[in-house]
């Protein structure tokens, strides 16, 4: 069974005392973001643009997928989804620590094209990296 925004409460059954308005109009695809985003008290120009947003909810709906593929398989006996998930992550920090020592041409990991673009698996453990470089070193 899936979720159909029809299913969705109105904004108006919403019981009070909550006061809700009504939510802003988006298009499907907007093309453009605004010029500033209103963050704390300051106005801050946006760091991505619409294309590589798009891109990243892609790459994000991709790990899913590789999770619910992990969890959804038949498993060892003995074997839980939470294990399973533990077990296939170790396995992909190992690789992707392996496509780091590897000779790279000037020193650096290229991924420019689908010929050098790693597995999924290792992109999802230098996605984690990536935001958490802190915690890596």
């Amino acid at each position: 069974m899936s979720f159909k925004p029809e299913d969705a409460p109105a904004y108006e059954s919403l019981a009070p005392p909550y006061k809700v308005e009504q939510p802003p109009s988006y298009s499907e695809y907007p093309a453009e973001l605004p010029p500033t985003f209103p963050i704390g008290m300051k106005n801050v120009q946006p760091l991505v643009n619409v294309t590589e947003l798009q891109a990243h909810l892609k790459l994000l709906g991709a790990f899913d997928g590789l999770k619910r593929g992990v969890v959804e398989q038949r498993l060892p006996e003995g074997m839980n989804k939470e294990q399973a998930w533990v077990v296939f992550v170790n396995k992909a920090v190992h690789r992707f620590y392996t496509l780091l020592q590897a000779n790279w041409p000037n020193g650096c990991v290229v991924a420019s094209s689908e010929m050098t673009m790693p597995p999924l698996d290792v992109v999802l453990i230098w996605h984690s990296y990536l935001l958490v470089r802190g915690h890596f070193s």
